[in-house]
């Protein structure tokens, strides 16, 4: 069995726990509604299965929503703090250019003259 079939497998298992403690169904009852479910068929409690399955996704996104709002300011100011750094450094590269240019006609090589061949 692979690790796919074995989540899968769980998966069914804590469906078919959750509807017995939930929907009072009997336990052949929430066997045959996930079966139904995993089958792509329609059966008396498959619309359980549904909920159940949704409400287990949100149950274990909760966690995961809480720790990122919790994150978000945080992340907005670390945004700023970035946008303001790149700005800082656009303007100190403007100003680099702008000095190196003053320092020299334009007709010169900022690496200086060129090496002189001997023959």
């Amino acid at each position: 069995m692979t690790s796919r079939d074995q989540r899968r497998a769980h998966a069914a298992l804590l469906l078919v726990s959750r509807l017995i403690s939930r929907h009072n169904l009997t336990h052949a009852e929430a066997c045959r509604a996930v079966v139904h479910r995993q089958r792509n068929e329609t059966g008396p409690h498959t619309h359980l299965v549904d909920a159940e399955a949704l409400a287990l996704a949100e149950e274990a996104m909760a966690p995961l929503r809480a720790m990122i709002q919790a994150a978000q300011p945080h992340l907005r100011a670390l945004t700023t703090a970035v946008v303001d750094l790149v700005r800082a450094f656009e303007q100190l590269n403007q100003q680099k250019a702008h000095a190196s240019r003053q320092g020299r006609p334009a007709w010169e090589s900022p690496y200086g003259p060129p090496p002189r061949r001997t023959r």
